[in-house]
């Protein structure tokens, strides 16, 4: 349990940081305007993803590159379900043409999150 407050207050900087960074991303090369919900959304996505993977991490005692697939999998479920985010990728008409887009969602940005946890150099 010793590792479950810093691992709740260790992503806040980094979340912040990425949260600028990806909204100004997101004005500069798809035009959206820049705006305080932009950079709450994108800040409380990276967050939300850095904090689901604390109590894997508990339970398992160790970081995986598993526990960012299951994290990002699930928020790209939540978030493709909602209609809040979209499938990189994958033809739009094939993500929501399907009867479950949710699950296309998660299989994509599991993977992505996967790929990216094994390249940053997390063990399986």
């Amino acid at each position: 349990m010793d590792h479950l407050g810093p691992c709740l207050t260790r992503p806040i900087g980094t979340s912040v940081v990425s949260g600028g960074i990806f909204t100004a991303l997101d004005t500069l090369i798809g035009g959206t305007p820049l705006s305080l919900r932009n950079w709450g959304f994108y800040s409380g996505s990276i967050y939300a993803y850095n904090i689901i993977q604390c109590p894997m991490e508990v339970i398992h005692g160790r970081q995986s590159s598993l526990h960012n697939v299951a994290s990002a999998g699930l928020l790209g479920y939540i978030g493709v379900s909602r209609g809040m985010i979209s499938v990189p990728f994958v033809n739009p008409y094939f993500v929501y043409g399907a009867r479950y887009p949710g699950l296309i969602g998660a299989v994509v940005y599991g993977g992505i999150g996967g790929a990216l946890a094994t390249l940053g150099g997390k063990p399986i």
